[in-house]
């Protein structure tokens, strides 16, 4: 399967700033665990919610008040290795 694109956009009754500083506040409105930072450019991380999903994403763009754009890299169940030494 190639690459598959989703984007969405949608209106809100708020300022620009606060629906920028509401949605990169994940962990307020994901119910599950989330591991890593989920505000810096760059950063990737990872959500899972119980058995049924898992998923990590890259944070490829924020732009205050405008834009935040995540990067979907793995989606399904998966052991990760990334914190073992």
């Amino acid at each position: 399967m190639g690459n598959q694109d989703y984007a969405v956009s949608f209106i809100v009754d708020s300022t620009p700033e606060d629906a920028f500083t509401a949605i990169n506040n994940v962990r307020a409105w994901w119910k599950g665990q989330i591991e890593r930072s989920t505000d810096k450019v760059g950063g990737v991380f990872t959500y899972q919610y119980g058995d049924f999903h898992r998923s990590r994403q890259k944070v490829t763009e924020l732009v205050p008040g405008e834009r935040v754009v995540w990067d979907i890299v793995r989606v399904g169940a998966w052991v990760d290795s990334s914190s073992r030494p």
